[in-house]
């Protein structure tokens, strides 16, 4: 008893082991590159959420989950920088590799197939960091279709993966909404024997965790003042997102993939490819056989079921950053497919399988990797990149954006800006963040047209808060559409801040960026 007991508190030790190196992968990363867009908004959400602001209500954001758990983080460290922001996105990660790690050992996935996995989700959960939230959730739902699919019919089962389906939605509707589709795929593949649960008991108990997991949303439509309103009004604003076609290796040259080189392209281009057509050869083959295979193959076909919805947010947009958040699933597929053929002794076809899945993989994400990013552009031009301190921490970004940070912190400072004073657009609301600063109205993206209204309501907003120094790009846009740049979507705000506002005299500022300042409340020199 004692040594089987040494060699389960060994194997789990080196478990863990495994999967902190694995994480080392895309942590040791951090102090490459700053996305202020996306990453920005992420971290600005979680930095007012820190300061007891409520996501929805108080300013734009996705579902609240991912702000609490980063404020949760920033409280551990006592601070709520950059730095922390990514702390708390890699330690999601991490948990998702640690359910995947438990999920593989429970399938009897040998240790040199799992750490090969493991090696996979590592280098993908390197890019883009600031979706790691997605792409955990997207491991969680095939481990969690996985354990349905080895039950059978245990109702607690059914439970859990409510109770995770309910929490996946209180970090994002989208990840809830492709849980619960994929669990209704899940009980439409089972194949119970007689006299087992009935399907309907087993829903139910489904949508019982459901309730369960979503109980924090549920909390805070009832008791947080102004809230439940916000969350619907969220749900009945329309899919703002421009299609991009989806980029087939007949399509390799398509809009989505601009910024790659032809390797990068040629490989995501066959994943597009091969990701659905490998979900839906392994789906088929579960439905059309007996359910008597090893863990192996159940992991495989329960990462492809959870997978499957998950292609839709891949490609409704199809550029590298939502393709890249959304086929997670698929490096736990092949790997566990090719984990089972291995098994039946076809282990040269096992190795072709998984080689070419993780040349194509490597291809895709190898050349986005915030540190191979920045050592491309710095072995081409050695002044590309330029340090800069975030947070009281040193960051490589490009050198045009740390100019502007460094311009843009420089008038802040002069200016005396408080919470409010400081107007950031179209789409930097990083800078919010940077600055440590409250953004003077609810909006901090202004990428789509909005109404007469709306945009008098900003106005007003701007005047309420005295603000005095505004960052604006006219040229910027989405995918470069003429029709998207501010001065066509914000027209009377654009008018409002030339008419109300002096551009300042900035000559270190790239030509793109416009700085202005309220005279009467800041100085011009």
């Amino acid at each position: 008893m004692g040594t089987v007991s040494a060699r389960s508190l060994s194997g789990r030790l080196a478990g863990l082991g495994l999967v902190a190196l694995a994480s080392i992968l895309f942590f040791a990363q951090w102090h490459y590159g700053f996305n202020w867009s996306d990453e920005g908004l992420l971290w600005y959400g979680s930095q007012r959420t820190a300061h007891g602001e409520v996501p929805l209500r108080d300013f734009f954001s996705y579902d609240p989950g991912r702000y609490y758990w980063s404020a949760l983080i920033f409280t551990v460290f006592g601070k709520d920088g950059l730095f922390e922001q990514i702390v708390a996105n890699d330690l999601f990660g991490v948990l998702g590799l640690l359910a995947c790690y438990v999920a593989m050992s429970r399938a009897g996935l040998s240790w040199a197939w799992r750490a090969a996995i493991l090696f996979l989700l590592a280098v993908m959960l390197g890019f883009p960091r600031h979706k790691i939230y997605e792409q955990s959730l997207s491991l969680f739902a095939a481990v969690g279709i996985t354990s349905l699919l080895s039950s059978r019919t245990n109702a607690k089962n059914w439970l859990i993966f409510g109770v995770l389906t309910g929490l996946a939605a209180f970090v994002g509707r989208n990840s809830g909404l492709y849980f619960a589709i994929a669990a209704f795929l899940a009980s439409i593949l089972l194949k119970p024997a007689n006299g087992a649960t009935p399907r309907v008991r087993l829903l139910g108990c489904f949508f019982a965790g459901i309730l369960i997991g979503y109980s924090p949303m549920l909390f805070m439509m009832a008791f947080v003042k102004g809230f439940s309103a916000s969350f619907f009004q969220s749900l009945a604003v329309p899919n703002p997102q421009i299609p991009l076609p989806i980029p087939f290796p007949w399509h390799r040259n398509a809009v989505g993939l601009h910024g790659m080189d032809l390797l990068q392209v040629w490989a995501v281009s066959l994943l597009c490819l091969i990701v659905p057509l490998t979900y839906g050869y392994l789906i088929v083959k579960w439905w059309t056989s007996k359910p008597c295979y090893d863990g192996a193959y159940k992991m495989a076909c329960g990462a492809s079921i959870a997978g499957l919805p998950y292609l839709h947010h891949a490609f409704s947009r199809a550029d590298f950053f939502h393709i890249a958040e959304a086929i997670f699933p698929f490096a736990l597929a092949i790997g566990s497919f090719a984990a089972y053929v291995w098994s039946l002794n076809k282990r040269r076809l096992a190795l072709a399988i998984f080689l070419i899945s993780a040349a194509l993989i490597l291809a895709a994400w190898l050349p986005r990797q915030p540190f191979v990013s920045f050592a491309r552009a710095t072995a081409k031009n050695p002044a590309s990149f330029e340090p800069i301190e975030i947070s009281g921490r040193k960051f490589e970004v490009p050198a045009f954006q740390a100019q502007v940070m460094r311009v843009v912190k420089t008038e802040f400072q002069k200016c005396a800006c408080g919470d409010g004073n400081f107007l950031s657009a179209p789409h930097y609301p990083g800078f919010y963040a940077y600055l440590n600063t409250r953004a003077p109205f609810w909006e901090v993206y202004y990428l789509f047209a909005r109404d007469s209204k709306f945009q008098a309501r900003h106005i007003d907003a701007l005047i309420q808060n005295h603000t005095s120094l505004i960052l604006l790009n006219p040229s910027a846009s989405v995918d470069g559409l003429d029709r998207l740049r501010i001065g066509d979507t914000y027209p009377q705000l654009v008018s409002y801040i030339q008419n109300h506002f002096s551009r300042l005299n900035a000559p270190t500022l790239p030509d793109d960026f416009e700085l202005y300042v309220l005279p009467d409340k800041c100085p011009e020199n």
